[in-house]
């Protein structure tokens, strides 16, 4: 255990070394995406199935159940040769894959369970946890450990461990409280009884696809409409400040640029009222004030300079 919340730390290295570990990491979930449980090892068995009768397709589904790395099954029961032994001696078999394409650890005989030879036992054990934590984000290990009939918390760790290696299974082992936390877990194969539901949930996916692309649509539709009405806002604005500026250049053209004239002020913008009624009765005040001082400065109670000079 490391770390403060007892998380199962597995493998330390150095930084680079980790750095590469996790590209490498990366790299081999991008496969187990197109290979899941695996799915192209399947194949060559599936290929010999179909010439295999009687007891050699029971040794060749023997040891599809023994392979370290073929989880997923349904290729090879769709062949018509491993569908055959239902009728034959070795209907037990047939019944055994079954068990591992679509069951888990306790749908198991105890007769049958007991028999099993210890690699089909562990792959099963695997299927019953991955199938657990298929459909759970948190799960108990006591709970693990009563579906897969593992006494020891050691062995179900060590379980989980080499199903995190294998990459059926991604999550965290908290040992403090004794449950795995469960990010991602591979799928198994679908048993044909499955499919009317399988298919009802696709179905109401792909309405509630529908509506949200209809949504979607609707919503682009009305950005684009106003960014259409933004658009011909400015285009109108600028109009707008063309024509006002062509005018005010005209009237200052018309009025000779403020060189003087009639109705001009002394700015040269013609008819533009600057001043205002108020301001103009201020200015005619000013004027005639400004006229009376200089009037009395000259008047009967003084002379002129010119007075002396008659």
């Amino acid at each position: 255990a490391a770390g403060s919340h007892h998380y199962l730390s597995i493998g330390t290295q150095p930084r680079r070394q980790h750095r590469i570990g996790a590209e490498s990491a990366r790299l081999r979930l991008m496969g187990d995406y197109f290979d899941e449980g695996g799915a192209q090892d399947l194949q060559q068995f599936v290929l010999l199935a179909q010439s295999a009768r009687g007891a050699a397709c029971v040794a060749l589904i023997k040891q599809v159940l023994s392979h370290p790395k073929i989880y997923v099954f349904g290729e090879l029961l769709a062949v018509q040769s491993v569908q055959d032994l239902a009728t034959t001696e070795h209907a037990a078999v047939l019944a055994l894959l079954n068990s591992f394409a679509y069951g888990t650890w306790a749908d198991l005989p105890p007769a049958t369970a007991t028999e099993l030879e210890p690699a089909m036992a562990l792959k099963l054990r695997k299927l019953t946890v991955v199938s657990m934590c298929a459909s759970a984000n948190m799960i108990a290990y006591d709970v693990l450990q009563r579906a897969t009939a593992i006494d020891s918390v050691r062995e179900l760790e060590d379980l989980l461990i080499s199903l995190i290696y294998e990459g059926l299974l991604r999550g965290k082992l908290d040992q403090r409280a004794k449950k795995v936390d469960v990010a991602h877990a591979i799928g198994r194969d679908v048993h044909p009884d499955e499919l009317p539901r399988m298919a009802a949930k696709l179905q109401q996916w792909h309405g509630t696809t529908l509506a949200l692309m209809a949504c979607l649509e609707q919503q682009v539709a009305g950005y684009k409409d106003e960014k259409d009405e933004a658009v011909r806002r400015k285009v109108e604005l600028q109009a707008n400040i063309e024509s006002i500026s062509e005018k005010v250049k005209a009237q200052q053209d018309l009025t000779g640029g403020g060189s003087g004239g009639g109705g001009s002020d002394h700015y040269g913008y013609g008819d533009v009222d600057m001043l205002g009624e108020e301001g103009r009765t201020h200015a005619r005040i000013g004027a005639r004030s400004h006229k009376s001082r200089h009037a009395g400065a000259s008047g009967p109670g003084r002379r002129s300079q010119g007075d002396y000079y008659r």
